[in-house]
């Protein structure tokens, strides 16, 4: 399978896939546009086709074709290969668990019914109720398409005369996809029946699962409103986001997704012109949908009901969201029971709405001071255990620190007694408030890795002087992952040209190197005074770096009295003067 990536990347120009999606102007040796990933007006997303990588400068978004594919499209992995590899007229070899023929095969199972079903609403008999149904919620026949919704008749053996005995598919799929349940006695039935049918698909397209919604002129009682296609090997709840493949592309365009709980929500809304949208099914957000949704917008704009369930779920869902880097706000939902009346009634104050959403921190706040009383002892606590839990999870301390002083305000107390009451709370967890300008990062470090990274950029311009500076780096430790590329470099024959050179380059160097190359941008006449001048720089910040350790190691010794360590230590510092007195000398 390794060999079939490293294939699927060499057959994919990446210039042409990422060209599909950015305009690209050859400069030199890359290629430069506008960053599909952030608003930009100066062009700082380069490609380069020798590497096989592409990076942008701004806001750090960079990797390989398949990467791109992933990020740009919204989709995994898997996914990403499946459509490089066709591009390519590769054709994978099927991994060695269920998805290979059998996935085939469920897949198109679920295909057909998602058409049959369709077929059904759209020109079938049975669904002219449920046609009048949609129509008087101002769902238009082209709202029906984009969302390929559906119908399913109230026969018991309606799905297994078309899949079974039609297109001849064994009932064994049927079951395994959910689309039919087991007697009691023996034999199968439809699982969905008398529902509209929506058809649930993964994040490229394919139709996975369904939820159908009972038509109201013939619910039974005890009967539920909604029935969902239980987990299946092609359908995880926990990963699906109604309406994504319809709105990723509004969601890639405007950097934010608004989320709303059910599907009527979701096409509602789509239909208003909020295009943006999906739905999570009614739950809090998880960790697999978040991942998705991250690949395409910077924000989260919820609207989840207003009741403590809703409040609950937007309490985790910000948590998931915040943790990914995503900044989160809650439309307000006033004038309708929720989003789908509002949207289908007055489109344009839906979009008011979604426009006016305010900070998920506002609204938490707000919702607590207008249930409570803030003058009374009672109502203050009833406040601070409601919103002071929730702000303590705030990872960023500098937004942390605005929400304590404005909860301060609002209570009329200082800011140190919320501080306070947010250690108390999270005193048992080992989380640590970090004050304003606290950084958990080396500045050395930071240092140490721009100097290294332009050194890298260099070398690999100018390949030979290797040969030169590399004895200069002996006894001396860069640190991390630059450091190893450093000392890769190095050893390697680096006449061999870049492509080459990528080949047999270590898989988790790749992106440094890619980053360091493109960075120097069109400096094509590099000569050997610049590489040297750049390595000596680096040096003496690792000096500098390394003498301080020894300095902390020193201090220990004297204290242990151990003079055997601190003759060793002294040694190590002398050496390190004369090195760095070179290198200065080098300088002039």
């Amino acid at each position: 399978m390794e060999d079939q990536v490293e294939e699927i990347k060499r057959k994919n120009d990446i210039v042409e896939v990422v060209g599909a999606y950015v305009t690209l102007k050859k400069l030199g040796r890359h290629h430069k546009g506008l960053c599909p990933f952030h608003s930009e007006k100066t062009p700082s997303f380069m490609v380069n086709e020798e590497m096989g990588l592409y990076k942008c400068f701004g806001c750090g978004a960079g990797g390989d074709v398949i990467k791109f594919l992933m990020e740009i499209e919204g989709i995994d992995f898997r996914d990403a290969l499946e459509r490089l590899a066709e591009k390519a007229g590769v054709k994978l070899v099927s991994r060695k668990r269920e998805d290979g023929d059998a996935r085939t095969k469920m897949l198109e199972v679920m295909n057909l019914a998602a058409r049959y079903y369709h077929w059904m609403l759209t020109e079938g008999n049975a669904g002219r109720e449920a046609r009048e149904y949609l129509a008087k919620r101002n769902i238009s026949a082209k709202l029906i398409e984009t969302f390929n919704l559906g119908f399913s008749m109230q026969s018991w053996e309606g799905i297994v005369n078309y899949l079974v005995k039609k297109k001849g598919y064994k009932i064994d799929i049927l079951e395994k996809v959910g689309l039919v349940s087991r007697k009691e006695g023996g034999g199968v039935y439809d699982k969905f029946r008398g529902r509209i049918m929506f058809p649930l698909q993964d994040s490229s397209g394919k139709v996975v699962g369904f939820t159908g919604r009972v038509l109201p002129s013939i619910a039974k009682e005890g009967e539920p409103k909604y029935l969902n296609s239980p987990e299946t090997p092609l359908y995880h709840k926990s990963r699906m986001l109604y309406g994504f493949v319809q709105a990723k592309n509004a969601i890639r365009e405007k950097k934010r997704v608004v989320l709303v709980e059910g599907q009527m929500d979701c096409i509602s809304s789509f239909g208003a012109g909020v295009t943006e949208t999906v739905a999570i099914g009614g739950t809090a957000l998880t960790e697999d949908q978040v991942e998705i949704l991250a690949r395409l917008a910077d924000q989260i704009l919820l609207s989840m009901d207003a009741d403590e369930a809703g409040n609950v779920a937007m309490k985790r869902s910000t948590e998931q969201a915040e943790r990914r880097g995503l900044s989160v706000k809650v439309v307000q939902v006033k004038g309708g029971k929720d989003p789908d009346e509002i949207a289908r009634n007055s489109p344009e104050k839906w979009k008011k709405m979604v426009e006016s959403s305010v900070d998920i921190y506002e609204y938490v706040m707000e919702r607590a001071f207008e249930k409570n009383d803030s003058k009374s002892i009672e109502g203050i606590k009833k406040i601070t255990e409601e919103v002071v839990p929730f702000l303590s999870k705030i990872e960023n301390n500098v937004v942390r620190e605005v929400w304590s002083k404005r909860l301060a305000e609002k209570l009329g107390v200082d800011t140190k007694v919320v501080v306070s009451e947010m250690e108390r709370v999270y005193s048992g967890k080992k989380v640590e408030f970090k004050k304003i300008g606290e950084n958990s990062e080396d500045p050395n470090d930071s240092k140490i890795a721009r100097l290294a990274k332009r050194f890298i950029g260099l070398l690999i311009l100018k390949m030979k002087d290797s040969e030169v500076v590399s004895p200069w780096f002996s006894g001396l430790t860069v640190p991390g992952g630059e450091g190893k590329l450093i000392s890769w470099l190095f050893k390697t024959n680096l006449n061999i040209g870049i492509e080459e050179m990528m080949k047999t380059m270590p898989d988790e160097l790749k992106e440094i190197a890619g980053e360091a190359y493109m960075a120097e941008g069109e400096n094509d006449k590099v000569g050997e005074k610049e590489v040297e001048e750049s390595a000596v720089l680096l040096l003496r910040e690792v000096i500098k770096m390394r003498k301080s350790e020894l300095m902390d190691s020193m201090n220990r010794a004297k204290k242990d009295n151990d003079d055997a360590e601190e003759e060793r230590i002294f040694g190590e510092m002398n050496e390190l003067n004369k090195k760095e007195s070179k290198l200065i000398a080098f300088l002039g």
